[in-house]
Formats: C-alpha cells, structure tokens, sequence
C-alpha cells in the first residue's frame, strides 16, 4: 500500500481544516473547475443549519467554497457565527464581489482571504474567468482586510500561454506585493494536459519541486522576490502527465455542503444525472489515464437506476 507524502493531505496533512461547499452559484467559467463534474444536494438548509454541522465537526479551521461562496446571501451571518464559535474563518473566492464597503458588511470576523486570480493582466484574467475585476478597488478591498486583521493570499493556476514561465511568475509576484497581497500561490491545472504548466521543470527543480508529488511531496513552501510563496503540484491522480501510484491509502476529507449534511470528499455528480456529454468525458478520461477501464465501468454502471444518495467521493481539493 503507498502511502501519500505526509506533507499532503491524502497523506494526512491539514486534519484540522473543514471545507465547506456553500453554494452551487458561480459567476465565473473557469473551465477547469472540478465542481464541472461535482454533484449538487436539492436541498438547501438555512445559513444557522450549515454553521451548526460545521460547529459540530470540532475543527479548528474552516473554509468557504463553492461555487462562488461571495454570492451566498447570508455570508455576513456565516461568518460572524463562526467567528463566535472561535473557528479561523477563511474564504476563497474570485473577487468579484470585493470592495471596501462589501468587505466591512460581509466579511466581519473573517480570519483570510484567497483571492483567485490567474494572470496579473487584468484583460488575460477575464478571458480565463470570465469575470472583469477592478484592480483599484481590490486593492482598496485589500487594505480594508489587513485594517480588519485578515491575511490575504492571491491564487494563481499557473496555465500555458499566461504564468506559465519563471519569469511570468516573477511578474506575478511583484504585482501581488504592489496589490498587498501577503503570500502566494501557484498550482498546476488538475485534468488539463492540454493547458499543464510543470512547475517542475520551470525551475528546474528548485524548492522542492519534484516528478513524483505523491511520493515527493506535492506542498512546497519557499520564498521568492521577499514574498511567501506556495506551489501546489498535480500527482498522477490529477495528471496523466505524472505517475499514478498502482496500490495507494489515502485520506479523504469531511466536507461540509449547503444541504447542512457531512460527506466523505468532495461529491461527484450523481451518474444517473450524467447526460452524453458526462459519458464522453468518462470515456476521454480512460484514453487520458485519468481513471482505469475498471474505474469508468463503474461510473458508467450507476447511470442506471440503481443509486446512492449521493455521488462518489473525488480526492482532495487540497485548497489550503
């Protein structure tokens, strides 16, 4: 049985962080997304609901996601709760709701923030999110977090044709130091060969950056150019282009979702929902080596009647 890196998650990293999947709306069209595919509960349980099974949960660290987790309508009241219930709040989101004044109404109480921005040029970053952000006032917004006591780190998926070098990262970094931001982080694409940065081989292996994220560690930690910097690497369960461990164990997380329920990881939509696209996708994943045959006859076997009633755990999100 191979055994993850202890430094990640499936390896048994970051017990004490809860994710919560707040809510399915999103105002963005970043096409890697893994809630492409993620399944979706009917219900949805008041704002008190959710933040009493988190409470529940015991764990120290809690973060927001979604879906845009900035368009949940009783976000204020979300994150006062926890707040009051000594939980670290953190949330992670686009920006595009971010202003001074929407921050102080909304965010009161919150612990930071992970701003996902994926190229410096504000055009590029609409063209890969579809959202159009005001750089002055997320800066301004910025401001008013750190006079709020929250950190505040930029996210960026480093993709080919935008940060996809040593120096496109560099630049990324000294814009993020004039944005305020006090750390960074740079990902390579999950499920996207086509598009893949290796981290790797931009700074030919440096920091710790490795072939073998599972085995090597996939979390890094360094600093560059004065700024704190993170790199979240892919292992073979999320590229073809890395080793897939033959034997693995690993950790799947608790995860919150909106219907105020606890799920074993991060849900796959259900596959009697799948239409035809969802089967193609499946059979492009096998020819991908993304999944085993074994893997998509499974998937393709509960697209009959038969069901759980929820979808099939998917590996960590390792978001933090």
């Amino acid at each position: 049985m191979d055994i993850g890196h202890p430094d990640n998650f499936c390896g048994g990293n970051f017990r004490d962080w809860l994710e919560v999947n707040l809510t399915p709306a999103c105002n963005a069209k970043c096409s890697w997304c893994v809630e492409n595919h993620g399944w979706h509960p009917k219900e949805h349980a008041n704002w008190f609901k959710i933040c009493q099974t988190i409470v529940e949960e015991g764990k120290k660290n809690v973060i927001l996601l979604g879906g845009e987790p900035t368009l949940h309508p009783d976000l204020a009241d979300i994150v006062e709760e926890l707040a009051a219930n000594d939980k670290n709040v953190y949330i992670t989101t686009n920006g595009s709701m971010l202003t001074p004044e929407w921050v102080r109404e909304n965010l009161n109480g919150i612990h930071g923030v992970n701003l996902s921005i994926h190229d410096c040029d504000s055009h590029k970053n609409e063209e890969i999110t579809g959202i159009t952000l005001d750089f002055q006032a997320l800066r301004n917004a910025i401001y008013e977090l750190h006079d709020m006591g929250a950190e505040v780190r930029f996210n960026c998926n480093c993709i080919q044709g935008y940060v996809d070098s040593e120096e496109t990262i560099r630049r990324y970094i000294a814009w993020a130091h004039r944005m305020g931001a006090d750390s960074v982080r740079f990902a390579e694409l999950k499920h996207d060969d086509n598009s893949f940065v290796d981290l790797a081989k931009v700074f030919n292996y440096e920091y710790g950056l490795n072939d073998d994220p599972f085995n090597c560690g996939c979390n890094k930690n360094c600093e560059i150019d004065g700024m704190p910097v993170n790199f979240r690497q892919m292992c073979g369960f999320q590229t073809s282009l890395r080793p897939k461990p033959d034997n693995p164990q690993r950790v799947y997380k608790p995860v919150v979702y909106y219907d105020g329920k606890v799920y074993n990881g991060w849900q796959l939509k259900k596959e009697s929902d799948m239409d035809q696209r969802d089967l193609e996708r499946i059979l492009e994943n096998v020819e991908n080596g993304h999944i085993t045959a074994k893997e998509a006859q499974i998937l393709i076997n509960r697209m009959l009647p038969e069901e759980e009633e929820e979808g099939t755990s998917e590996d960590a999100h390792c978001v933090y």
